[in-house]
């Protein structure tokens, strides 16, 4: 045994320990990509001809300016998504006023919140449509269950797809797109 050791031993642990550091550059690096807002963007990116991506809309709200970082337009609603790209584990409950961050201890205002600002921003715009508020967090790990419409990364084009049920007439989808775009436009 002692003689394996000797022979195999410093190799093997070598061996271990440069896959020890692959995984953890890989890892560390996807960690760093989902940090980035622009993955989400990719993400819509892969999503049917049936979907408008519009992203970076800037629109007028009742305290200044609010940015809604994407928007997808279908005959099947409105999908107005908030990114988070906190790090950590996420505790909360969804009607609450602040979420915690673990371990930093850092303390996020409910997105949701943000998103219904995002929405009644838009609607002002679009009038009244089938909104679906989403928010998406790319790298938070959610604890609890936060409702319905707040997910992870690797679930949003699996929950935006999922929606079958039609909700908007082609005309209307093409007048939102259209005053989305003009807005965009600015």
């Amino acid at each position: 045994m002692d003689a394996f050791l000797l022979a195999y031993g410093t190799p093997i642990i070598a061996f271990v320990l440069i896959l020890g550091a692959v995984i953890f550059v890989r890892q560390s690096r996807q960690h760093r990509i989902a940090g980035n807002p622009k993955i989400v963007q990719d993400g819509l990116g892969k999503l049917g001809a049936e979907y408008t991506v519009l992203s970076d809309v800037v629109v007028s709200a009742d305290l200044g300016m609010s940015h809604v970082r994407h928007v997808v337009v279908s005959i099947y609603g409105v999908v107005v998504i908030t990114v988070k790209t906190e790090a950590g584990k996420l505790f909360g409950k969804e009607g609450e006023r602040e979420w915690q961050l673990k371990p930093s201890r850092e303390i996020l205002y409910n997105p949701l919140w943000e998103n219904r600002k995002h929405i009644n921003a838009l609607e002002k715009i679009t009038g009244p449509v089938w909104f679906i508020p989403l928010v998406v967090f790319t790298r938070a790990r959610l604890m609890v269950y936060f409702g319905a419409y707040v997910i992870n990364l690797k679930s949003l084009i699996p929950y935006i797809e999922q929606n079958k049920k039609s909700r908007l007439s082609v005309d209307k989808r093409d007048e939102v797109i259209a005053k989305l775009r003009a807005i965009s436009s600015n």
